[in-house]
């Protein structure tokens, strides 16, 4: 078994975190990651608070493992501050927190006595989540899948292992299995993030548009075929912190529409009510918005999230262990 500071200070069998991947990440999928050891996430953007306090309820009725909830803190978010104030009063595990200024809802959680997470995507947040001292740190890199900054993840996850002291740090970006799994703890990483492996999961999306073509198209992905652009958000008439743009798979949607900026906002104003234009390209699977970042070319597979994880902690266990017998064998 992969102990290491989170996995003690959180009560989990294995290293690995599922990403809160917006309303899609319900109850089903966190339990079941939790249920196998590690630490699922209910996404909480997109929710209303009530559909949050159900999901939370929902999630308790099926694991008695710890999990976690995740929240976004830009102020564009809906309903942000009130599905921070759902999750405390539920009492959750803990709350993972990302994007905008997360050092509020910090102060929040640690009042509450509620463990917490602060997801940082460069430096100068970093530094601020250092001073505010949450139970762990997650480094986001740009290969990320959703929304990241421009961060490689493997430089920026050195900078935050000097820079953090005894806080454990959490590496997300471009993991899919458990030789990522490996480095993010040969290089001194507490755990690491998954979300496009847990994407193409039975559990995940259970009612999200075209949820089996979105899962297949990242098994048929070799990685390269995704976009880390503003168009996602152009389409969604949403304003993310500087900084921040959304990664994808490529579609007829990009085809058509990347480079045009102002005919897509004229589009999107067209459509009329939030969100219309988003639900016109969700009619279709090959203009939907598939999330994913580029560890698609390490999915081959449609799995139960549980075996993600065994998988996962068994073959990074694997390498690891090769490794050590490597360094002995050389040493000797």
């Amino acid at each position: 078994m992969l102990s290491t500071t989170f996995t003690q200070r959180f009560g989990l069998d294995h290293p690995i975190i599922q990403a809160g991947m917006g309303n899609d990440c319900g109850a089903e999928l966190a339990a079941a990651v939790s249920n196998a050891g590690a630490l699922g996430t209910i996404g909480s953007i997109g929710r209303t608070p009530d559909n949050l306090h159900d999901e939370i309820r929902r999630c308790r009725e099926l694991t008695d493992r710890p999990f976690a909830v995740n929240v976004v803190t830009w102020k564009w978010a809906p309903f942000a501050q009130v599905l921070l104030d759902v999750a405390i009063e539920e009492r959750v595990p803990s709350v993972t927190i990302s994007f905008g200024d997360p050092i509020p809802a910090l102060k929040a959680c640690q009042q509450a006595r509620i463990p917490a997470v602060v997801q940082v995507q460069d430096v100068a947040g970093l530094r601020a989540a250092i001073e505010a001292r949450p139970d762990a740190i997650a480094v986001q890199g740009n290969e990320a899948g959703g929304h990241t900054g421009s961060r490689g993840t493997l430089s920026f996850a050195a900078q935050a292992l000097d820079l953090a002291g005894d806080i454990p740090v959490l590496i997300a970006g471009g993991i899919a299995d458990g030789r990522g799994l490996a480095a993010v703890l040969a290089m001194g990483g507490a755990g690491a993030i998954m979300g496009t492996r847990f994407k193409a999961t039975n559990e995940f999306g259970l009612a999200a548009p075209h949820s089996a073509a979105q899962k297949q198209a990242i098994v048929g992905s070799d990685g390269s075929n995704t976009l880390w652009d503003e168009i996602f958000d152009e389409a969604y008439g949403m304003e993310w912190p500087n900084g921040i743009e959304g990664r994808a798979l490529r579609s007829k949607f990009t085809e058509e529409w990347k480079g045009r900026s102002e005919e897509l906002r004229q589009a999107v104003d067209a459509a009329g009510k939030p969100f219309g234009f988003v639900a016109q390209l969700a009619q279709s699977p090959e203009t939907v918005v598939n999330w994913a970042g580029e560890s698609s070319g390490l999915v081959r597979d449609v799995l139960p999230a549980a075996e993600v994880v065994e998988r996962t902690a068994r073959q990074a266990e694997e390498l690891l262990q090769a490794a050590a017998r490597t360094i002995l064998g050389v040493r000797a």
